[in-house]
């Protein structure tokens, strides 16, 4: 975790669409169904069947499914607030920004972790 994000709560919506209530109160809804019908290893392919991605749960840090395969907290707070699922580039892209204007305010991904 780069930037401190951490879930404080997970809920399946529908399909694979998940709410994440974050440790700071931010909320926001993601699709991972990208994720879901191209699974990049064995430990994603169970999600393509909706009965195993439901059970997603939060473990304290982030989402977490019986597999014990999970995804960043910081990407998925990306993901909510730029309201879908990016490709590799893209978030690295994006990440690589952040990290060179931590000063700069406007977005939670620069929020620092709690003291």
């Amino acid at each position: 975790m780069k930037f401190g994000n951490r879930i404080k709560s997970v809920r399946w919506l529908v399909d694979y669409r998940l709410r994440l209530v974050f440790k700071d109160g931010f909320i926001g809804d993601v699709d991972l169904r990208p994720i879901a019908e191209a699974p990049r290893g064995p430990t994603e392919q169970p999600l393509g069947d909706v009965s195993f991605f439901k059970q997603a749960q939060c473990d304290g840090v982030t989402v977490v499914w019986p597999n014990e395969y999970d995804l960043c907290p910081d990407v998925l707070r990306y993901w909510c607030e730029i309201g879908r699922v990016c490709s590799d580039e893209e978030l690295n892209a994006a990440f690589n920004e952040f990290a060179r204007t931590p000063e700069t305010s406007g977005s939670v991904l620069k929020d620092q972790p709690p003291n």
